[in-house]
């Protein structure tokens, strides 16, 4: 990687005077199947005052059987890939690898290579390394910080690392160091927040794109990345990401003084595990592809915090929702092609026109009731019927594990009033259209979230099947629709073109009766999982 900041920032991390083990349990082995592990950062460069960065790697076999391990590395100095001999490491013996990247791939000092490695194996092992600094206190001594590898299946689309320091004098209290892998064959963009202990956000971020097999590491109180964290002091902070891809990712947290280092790794936030989620692909009548994303099932916490910017009343009380079963969603929302090929006509064109459009001019009744959408198409399909999202099922597909005001984080120096002047806000969605252009977009065009579903902030706004209700208190705890016998309107959620960015927030509401027509009022489909 040639990025000259963040290899600064790698330097900084490595002047350890003392090791902390990081832990590395694991149970027996035996009878568990091959895998992928990944080692996230591994060094040999030079450093100030005759000191040399390496890496010590372990691999145990505590099988009783032999495995063969295949080592990868992605070197960020040059962009090589870089491919050991396969390796043997016997059952109930342990693999040693001193300074790993000159003894395993032949990297020289001059070289100065760092980055991540993977190693396949036909069996299960347990992958431990040291970055030592060597000559880092004296001559001959040896300091470092142990990190243990990861399997490549941990990798997570959200997470949060808790633990965090930050000191405003580089004297005192402590620095920290947070490193994202991209494990993947695509470019990742990682956006995460700084929260203190309270969870109020100090200051939030784009780290990437990250190139596959990509590394990058970033100062927490780097003024470039998090600028609200620069000149702080606190030792409870943690960190809140999402990533349009599967990522890895810790932190290195160091003593300014003693140069006591700990690593902490990220946690997955619920149901936002690393590999792709399913798709299916359901035709529609003339053979016109409708495609749905599986979503897991999880708990999440429905609503807004009282102290997010742009919330409304009713987007409290905050509470927890059980979704207890997978389902489908749809991956985009619903197009023009698409109700065309069901419904015939399409019911305006005005504001936006083509197949790849969303449908739009539609009302709750003309989705949902008697005669409509979905009434016809389930009548030329087989027993899996498709059906609206409930309010809970969206907002928890729309967060995709995240807790942040959108599902790709948030900026606080961005306005709330309007999109196409905040750089974030632009990439994920269509809002504020005296900025951007007046009328709804072909759907897709702007980044998904951390599950792969596009638009879920703005566009169109999207019909679900709930009645509204203002605020939460007695909705149903398992994410079930919520009906009333008067049922005054329908629930729409993901904001809209035209609207201000705080109306596309994960959280926001709004309602209209369910016979009303706007030119800014979509949908998207569900499906229940067989």
């Amino acid at each position: 990687m040639k990025d000259v900041r963040s290899l600064r920032s790698t330097l900084r991390a490595l002047p350890l005077c003392a090791a902390l083990l990081a832990a590395v349990p694991g149970p027996d082995l035996a009878g568990q199947p091959a895998g992928s592990w990944i080692l996230p950062s591994a060094v040999y460069r030079p450093g100030a005052g005759g000191a040399e960065f390496q890496s010590d790697v372990r691999l145990l076999n505590s099988g009783a059987s032999a495995v063969t391990v295949t080592a990868t590395f992605h070197d960020q100095v040059t962009g090589q890939t870089l491919s050991a001999t396969p390796f043997a490491v016997e059952g109930r013996h342990q693999a040693a690898w001193n300074n790993v990247l000159q003894s395993l791939f032949g990297r020289t000092l001059a070289q100065g290579s760092f980055g991540p490695i993977r190693f396949q194996s036909t069996g299960p092992v347990v992958v431990s390394s040291c970055v030592n600094n060597v000559n880092a206190c004296g001559a001959g001594a040896v300091s470092g910080q142990w990190l243990p590898g990861v399997e490549a299946t941990a990798a997570t689309r959200a997470g949060t690392i808790g633990q965090l320091a930050v000191s405003g004098s580089p004297a005192a209290g402590y620095r920290t160091n947070v490193v994202f892998v991209n494990p993947g064959a695509q470019a990742a963009t990682v956006n995460a927040a700084v929260r203190n202990g309270g969870g109020g956000i100090l200051s939030s971020g784009t780290i990437g794109p990250l190139a596959a097999n990509g590394f990058r590491q970033v100062e927490l109180d780097s003024p470039a990345v998090f600028p609200g964290v620069a000149g702080t002091t606190d030792t409870n902070l943690w960190l809140e990401f999402a990533s349009d891809r599967p990522v890895l990712a810790f932190a290195s947290v160091i003593h300014n003084v003693s140069g006591d280092p700990f690593a902490v790794l990220a946690t997955p936030a619920s149901g936002a595990g690393g590999p792709a989620k399913d798709e299916i692909t359901v035709l529609l009548p003339g053979n016109v592809p409708l495609v749905m994303v599986r979503i897991p099932a999880g708990t999440f916490r429905m609503g807004s915090p009282e102290d997010e910017r742009g919330r409304n009343a009713d987007e409290g009380p905050q509470r927890e929702v059980a979704i207890g079963q997978d389902f489908y969603l749809g991956k985009y929302e619903v197009t023009q092609a698409q109700w065309r090929a069901v419904m015939g006509a399409l019911p305006g064109t005005g504001h936006g026109a083509g197949d790849t459009y969303p449908v739009y001019y539609v009302s709750w009744n003309d989705v949902a009731g008697p005669g409509g959408f979905l009434e016809r198409v389930n009548a030329t399909l087989g027993p899996a019927k498709l059906r609206l999202p409930t309010e809970a099922e969206w907002e928890y597909a729309a967060r995709a594990g995240t807790t942040t005001p959108f599902s790709f984080g948030d900026d606080p120096g961005c306005s709330l009033h309007e999109c196409g002047t905040c750089e974030l806000f632009t990439r994920y969605m269509w809002c504020s259209g005296v900025l951007t252009g007046y009328g709804s977009r072909p759907v897709g065009e702007k980044e998904p979230n951390p599950w792969g579903l596009f638009d879920m902030h703005g566009n169109v706004w999207e019909w679900v099947q709930d009645c509204y209700h203002p605020g939460y208190a007695g909705a149903p705890p398992d994410g079930s629709e919520w009906t009333s016998p008067a049922c005054p309107g329908r629930v729409l959620r993901s904001g809209h073109w035209h609207g201000p960015p705080s109306a596309c927030r994960s959280a926001n509401r709004s309602s209209e009766a369910a016979d009303l027509l706007r030119v800014v009022n979509g949908f998207r489909v569900a499906r229940s999982v067989d």
